[in-house]
């Protein structure tokens, strides 16, 4: 566990300042597998690992290497009504884009271009960093912290299966090459985006300066140097404007839950999904789409789909609008229980992803004309669009803010005493 300042200060060890409350600290060596937290909000400063970034190179370059494969060998085949029909990762996407632009672009937004995204800033980060070369160095890290939250190979492959279990039922199932290809993407992808930490490139980079005071120290967001701060000064380390708190904070996380809360219901109450069969026409809502499944006995899928569909994005909206009510008014919930309240928020958050996935899956593999066919409804676009808000307001949202208040109720109490 990360010191406190406390403790009188030397001028051999740097100060900083936690991401998640702000408390000044004196960071503490890491051994192998073990963690340094923030004592006050659990927060983890350090964590120690073997992996060196010439492992982080190497697991990039596979990614990079089985990409292609992964994206133009078929995922799988199946046998439908006489006729083999193949789908690849893209395949989906590419059908639903005349219709339902917005839902394709986010496909392939999270499912290949951000894991690509990541993984070349990944590699320009590593060699930019060698050559200490700070004009591409620079730009690497901000788009390796941005775009690490969007890669969702993982999310993905529980969608295909998803997708698979929903179809058997009408064709035989082949599995090909480029499923497995995928498979081994989405594990070093996982293995980057643990070990990923973009502070650690900057300190890598270059070595913060040490500091032999707390007073008027801020910590850089971008980069997470923690310096002295003058208002309108830029970083040290990485040149960008400091600021003491995310400029506006609140008001950018209440825009996008306000506006996810409103996309909620058409996401809900419209048709997500269209199935023709037979020149019947089948439109399931979220809801009757769980519904079915229970009733043709998969229960444990329905249950998955209702998760991650209706559960984790109403939990992503009370869960932050719990958070920013708390910021203005006294509650009987810890700060340090809203941090861990924002930490469960955000990871689920990219879990809402999995419904437009399948849907995608189900597009490419069932698309047999007149005699059955499958396609999005309005409500997939609404409810892309509560997927995309809720993890925005995530990322909009400073948990410092949570600690001011607590600061500022402290203080009020006591003077009230």
């Amino acid at each position: 566990m990360a010191q406190t300042s406390d403790k009188p200060f030397t001028t051999f060890q740097p100060l900083v300042r936690c991401s998640g409350c702000d408390l000044v600290l004196q960071p503490c060596q890491t051994t192998y597998d073990h963690l340094a937290i923030c004592p006050r909000c659990s927060t983890k400063l350090a964590h120690g690992r073997r992996l060196s970034f010439n492992g982080e190179i190497a697991l990039a370059l596979t990614v990079l290497l089985l990409f292609l494969p992964a994206h133009l060998l078929p995922l799988l085949s199946i046998d439908l009504l006489g006729k083999t029909i193949t789908t690849s990762v893209l395949t989906g996407a590419s059908l639903l884009w005349p219709q339902f632009p917005f839902v394709a672009s986010l496909v392939v937004f999270c499912a290949s271009l951000a894991p690509l995204v990541f993984t070349c800033a990944l590699l320009i980060m590593h060699v930019s960093r060698r050559r200490q070369a700070m004009r591409w160095f620079r730009p690497a890290v901000r788009v390796i912290a941005h775009s690490r939250h969007w890669v969702m190979a993982d999310v993905l492959m529980v969608s295909l299966a998803i997708a698979c279990f929903k179809i058997q039922d009408y064709a035989t199932l082949h599995f090909s090459l480029g499923l497995g290809c995928y498979a081994v993407i989405q594990i070093l992808l996982s293995i980057l985006l643990v070990r990923v930490n973009t502070q650690r490139y900057w300190d890598a980079f270059a070595q913060p300066t040490p500091l032999d005071s707390h007073s008027s120290l801020v910590r850089c967001d971008h980069c997470g140097l923690t310096q002295t701060f003058k208002p309108g000064t830029k970083c040290q380390r990485c040149d960008q404007v400091l600021h003491p708190r995310m400029i506006r904070s609140e008001q950018k996380t209440w825009a996008c839950l306000i506006t996810a809360t409103i996309f909620l219901f058409p996401a809900n109450l419209f048709p997500i999904s269209i199935l023709f069969s037979n020149g019947i026409r089948l439109e399931d809502t979220i809801f009757s789409g769980v519904a079915s499944l229970i009733n043709n006995g998969m229960p444990g899928i329905a249950a998955i789909i209702f998760t991650a569909s209706i559960v984790v994005p109403v939990a992503k909206i009370l869960g932050l609008s719990l958070i920013l009510i708390s910021l203005r008014r006294s509650t009987s919930i810890t700060p340090r229980q809203h941090m861990w309240l924002y930490r469960g928020v955000k990871w689920i958050g990219k879990w809402s992803m999995m419904d437009l996935f399948v849907i995608a899956f189900m597009v490419a593999l069932v698309d047999r004309g007149r005699i059955m066919d499958f396609m999005p409804g309005p409500g997939a676009i609404a409810f892309g669009l509560v997927v995309v808000l809720t993890m925005l307001a995530t990322e909009f949202l400073d948990t410092r803010l949570i600690w001011d208040h607590h600061e500022r109720q402290t203080r009020h109490t006591r003077t009230d005493r």
